[in-house]
């Protein structure tokens, strides 16, 4: 049924309706319950299963796990329910005779893994989707165009599984929309390495190095259960919590469990044996590959810079001939100790969280693709490493070979690299099932190390640093990126509801983030992602009450860097001294004033007008000013915000960028970067930095966590290469 033509009926029957009855509930003033102000007419979805019979075996899936009348209720949901014949195949796959074989438990689950709690459309779809369904576990929907039906249209498939059948798709009903599927949605609730156990054909070499390393044991913690104790401290909302205008009130919800997660990057045996032919091939005995791919880990980790970086020169405390951690551990007897080349090689291919699908692999959102790549750096299983994660666009790339793809360690030609462009390998999905409850895994092209060209071409850069991605925690239990980041702030922020697609706003308790201090009065803030925020890509942590916090930086290579934090200013922030390494650097910041203010310096047109007429009609600088203002701001030890970041939408399902509708950060008189200080990074050793309040003006006295931005003097120090405003 088309969905527009369903509104407009309904419209046309309310009103209808009103104006023949008017008379008769005039002066009625009966109390009836909410429940029965309004009566549905039309079809709910158990009324759709009822009334077709190729939804028979699906019916009684739900009849017997007791659901059909809660799908006879009010809502607003998305149901994927399989025809008969998925059923069929679905009671051959599991060995049951028939319906009435499944155990009842099972049956809610297999309702609750194809019904999503918010409506979706065919035609607002992405390419890579992600949903999470009743059991909140993710619904992976990709429409990417490489599955045909038969009448060569392109077909959508929910966790690589189920085809949403074209024909029958986006049916409107009283309480949703149902999607009909040719197969059972069957959730993967297998843990650990159970997962690679099953599927790894394809990756034989790399699944057996994994478990003579002893990393696939590494990979079964999923839940930390002390936390479902400890968590009965802390309420689970914190309602009427403002931050931003005084209008701007949430309700935070306390994160529901405390999950750990990895992402796998793996390079499958075609690769090796094609990329690497002079070391692997197939005739090769399994004991033949696993030298042949312990050796390629002792080149890759075999030199000075690495050795200062992982403390391999260091001497092992017990080791009585005061023999150091290479000396001792780099041979084949030692694969599972973390200093091993081979066990040091694969830790780098493991991520420390849990990416389901490409949809949430790197934040998009506001990032102007004409000048920038959409970036994350993330850390791994190998101390004190760093990986890129970057969706690559011909425009930032004309050289990238699949534009819009992801790659890992990828670098444009520059000159902060000579100009020597660094492919970097490019990740695709694999055919089979890629994840499970705390492990997913991807294919990549090409081995990934933390060597000489990642350290000094790929990370000599400015690196620009989401604080989302800052803790693992973060996007293991689904605080990232949540919900729909195209739904405005409204009224339901400040429900223990939440927003459309399991977007919450969160509060996290003292000792929930691994390494993060921080005192009882203080809370952290977890907005969920809007479109329209004065912050970069769309999300921001804030920090309220009286606060004192400290955590480890990210992974840099050895060196000295200017160190920057990007906020927006507001006037409910505070101000706050910042400390590296427990050193209080400079004066405090205060985060009310904005870019015009005379402490900072900065040149504006209004709050969000454009700066350059060179760019825009209606901007009132020539170049030249503004880059003696940056000058000017750069001695006052700020920055404007970035061109390449914007602020505002122009797209339907997610952000675009139109000069009409959206502000570049560059622009926006709020968004600004403060230079900490400049900060030597010594090999082999955390630092921390350290945020306390102490002046709350407001009462809030907020602080405004954007992200940070760690830029090597060699590029933005005196005599530096020099730096864009992107």
């Amino acid at each position: 049924m088309n969905k527009d033509w369903l509104k407009t009926f309904k419209s046309c029957c309310v009103v209808l309706f009103l104006a023949a009855q008017i008379n008769v509930f005039t002066g009625c003033q009966d109390d009836l319950p909410a429940d029965s102000y309004y009566t549905f007419t039309g079809e709910m979805m158990s009324d759709f299963l009822k009334n077709r019979e190729d939804f028979s075996l699906f019916r009684r899936i739900v009849e017997r796990a007791g659901k059909l009348d809660f799908l006879g209720t009010r809502g607003a949901r998305t149901l994927f329910p399989p025809i008969n014949s998925g059923v069929e195949a679905f009671l051959k796959e599991k060995g049951y005779a028939s319906v009435e074989d499944i155990p009842v438990s099972y049956c809610d689950t297999l309702l609750k893994a194809c019904l999503v709690e918010r409506i979706i459309y065919t035609y607002d779809l992405g390419k890579t989707q992600q949903e999470n369904n009743q059991l909140d576990l993710p619904l992976i929907i990709q429409t990417d165009g490489d599955t045909l039906d038969a009448n060569h249209m392109v077909l959508s498939i929910i966790n690589r599984r189920a085809a949403i059948i074209n024909e029958l798709k986006n049916d409107s009903v009283e309480n949703g929309v149902v999607h009909p599927v040719d197969k059972v949605l069957i959730p993967n609730t297998s843990l650990g390495a159970t997962l690679l156990d099953e599927n790894h054909s394809q990756f034989s070499i790399f699944y057996e190095a994994l478990r003579r390393t002893g990393l696939l044991d590494s990979l079964a913690r999923y839940q930390d259960e002390s936390y479902e104790i400890w968590k009965e401290d802390y309420p689970r909302f914190k309602p009427n919590i403002v931050c931003g205008h005084d209008t701007d009130i949430f309700t935070a919800k306390r994160p529901d469990h405390r999950y750990s997660g990895f992402t796998l990057l793996i390079v499958p045996d075609e690769v090796l044996y094609e990329k690497y032919s002079d070391r692997f091939n197939e005739d090769m005995t399994m004991e033949e590959k696993i030298d042949a791919l312990y050796r390629l880990a002792e080149e890759k980790y075999d030199d000075h810079a690495a050795a200062e970086i992982f403390g391999l020169n260091k001497p092992v405390p017990e080791n009585p001939e005061g023999k150091t951690y290479k000396q001792l551990f780099w041979n084949k007897h030692s694969l599972t100790d973390r200093h091993n080349p081979l066990n040091m090689f694969l830790s780098y291919h493991i991520l420390d969280r849990l990416f389901e699908s490409t949809a949430k692999l790197v934040n998009c959102r506001g990032v102007h693709t004409q000048y920038a790549n959409p970036t994350e750096w993330i850390s791994t299983l190998l101390d004190f490493s760093t990986i890129k994660l970057e969706k690559v666009y011909s425009t930032v790339d004309p050289a990238v070979e699949s534009p819009t793809d992801f790659y890992i360690n990828h670098s444009v030609a520059s000159i902060y690299n000579s100009g020597q462009r660094v492919r970097g390998a490019h990740l695709s999905l694999p055919d089979a099932d890629n994840f499970s409850l705390n492990v997913a895994y991807y294919y990549v092209d090409d081995v990934l190390a933390y060597d000489e060209t990642m350290r000094n071409n790929v990370m000599n850069t400015r690196m620009r640093i989401d604080f989302y991605t800052v803790w693992p925690e973060l996007t293991n239990n689904k605080i990232r990126l949540c919900g729909n980041v195209t739904q405005p702030y409204g009224s339901y922020d400040n429900t223990e509801n939440g927003t459309e697609g399991g977007g919450y706003n969160y509060y996290i308790p003292s000792n929930y983030i691994k390494g993060l201090k921080m005192n009882e009065n203080a809370i952290f803030f977890a907005q969920r992602p809007k479109i329209g925020m004065t912050s970069a890509f769309d999300d921001c942590v804030s920090i309220l009450g009286t606060y004192d916090l400290t955590f480890q930086l990210p992974n840099v290579p050895p060196g000295t860097y200017e160190l920057r934090l990007g906020y927006g200013s507001m006037p409910d922030r505070g101000i706050v001294q910042m400390y590296v390494d427990n050193v209080p650097q400079g004066l405090p910041l205060d985060m009310r004033e904005e870019g015009d203010s005379p402490i900072i310096g900065g040149l504006y047109n209004g709050w969000n007008g454009w700066r350059n007429s060179e760019e825009n009609a209606n901007g009132i600088y020539t170049s030249e000013e503004l880059e003696e203002n940056a000058r000017v701001m750069k001695n006052n030890g700020y920055y404007c915000g970035p061109k390449s970041l914007y602020s505002g939408n122009d797209g339907t399902s997610g952000p675009q960028y139109s000069a009409a509708k959206c502000t570049l950060l560059y622009n926006l008189r709020a968004t600004l970067r403060r230079k900490i200080c400049n900060v030597n990074i010594k090999a082999n050793t955390p630092h921390t930095m350290r945020i306390r309040s102490v002046f709350t003006p407001t009462g809030r006295g907020v602080f405004h966590l954007d992200y940070i931005e760690l830029v090597p003097l060699g590029i933005c120090g005196p005599g530096g290469l020099g730096e864009d405003q992107y």
